[in-house]
């Protein structure tokens, strides 16, 4: 595969958001795309939650624009961790919980910290996010619907820590708008870097009450196994992303062909 035509240091200093509370927080613009164009910069945004926003985040928000956030984390999460938006905010608010049939996440969290790991295999991260396409399908037809439609951008996608889930999404919006599979490994790999000081963290947490967070490296960080095992599943079982979403997901051709006009340039 040829190298992306893109400084990509550049364009990742330029993509992420520095913000007080959320250390994940980035655009997904900037990507070389189909027909010699690019992703429109401005427009989707991609991070965790958003439970520790402060006052100035909220200024930042409101700068940006952003006009939907899209939380696909479960009740038991929020109700854990509430985003905090700007008082009196006229955000749409969207809920498209995405929760692993085997295990929700505050249940794992309540686990690991009992170094209860038997749950935890091998391939548990990669059939999380080979479930995230096979189970969720009715998920991205709402998200792509809603991402379609110019109201509702500059949009912003998040769960928890922006990496798997979020992973996911940022993955299904960056192929079917012609980004190449080696860029989106690139661009999942980023969430370790912006999220390393929160990981040392949850390590330094976690030996503190006896869990060794060598056993959870890919728990706890973006795994490009998993994410090089979805690309590979799109493209074996229906060819390209956007042949999933139009397939499985049942998103219009319509729709896609808005996003492609309204976001390429």
């Amino acid at each position: 595969m040829k190298a992306p035509n893109l400084n990509i240091e550049t364009e990742d200093r330029q993509r992420r958001i520095v913000l007080d509370g959320s250390a994940n927080f980035r655009d997904i613009g900037g990507y070389p795309a189909h027909k010699n164009n690019q992703i429109k910069w401005g427009a989707i945004f991609r991070s965790g939650h958003l439970a520790s926003l402060t006052e100035n985040d909220h200024q930042i928000l409101k700068k940006i624009g952003i006009q939907s956030i899209c939380d696909f984390r479960s009740k038991e999460e929020i109700a854990r961790q509430p985003n905090r938006l700007p008082d009196k905010t006229s955000i749409k608010t969207l809920h498209l919980p995405i929760v692993n049939k085997s295990m929700e996440p505050t249940e794992a969290v309540a686990r690991i910290m009992k170094n209860d790991l038997d749950w935890y295999t091998q391939d548990f991260m990669i059939n999380s996010y080979l479930e995230k396409i096979e189970a969720f399908h009715d998920v991205w037809c709402l998200f792509f619907k809603y991402l379609c439609q110019r109201s509702f951008r500059p949009l912003l996608f998040h769960c928890t820590a922006g990496k798997d889930r979020t992973g996911v999404c940022a993955a299904l919006i960056l192929l079917t708008l012609g980004v190449s599979d080696k860029i989106v490994i690139h661009d999942h790999a980023l969430s370790n870097i912006y999220n390393a000081e929160q990981i040392q963290q949850i390590e330094k947490m976690l030996r503190k009450v006896g869990v060794d967070p060598d056993k959870l490296t890919d728990y706890l960080t973006a795994p490009k196994t998993a994410m090089v095992a979805v690309i590979e599943h799109i493209n074996k079982k229906y060819g390209t992303a956007k042949d999933y979403l139009l397939q499985k997901a049942n998103v219009q051709a319509s729709w896609i062909d808005k996003l492609e006009e309204e976001m390429l340039e």
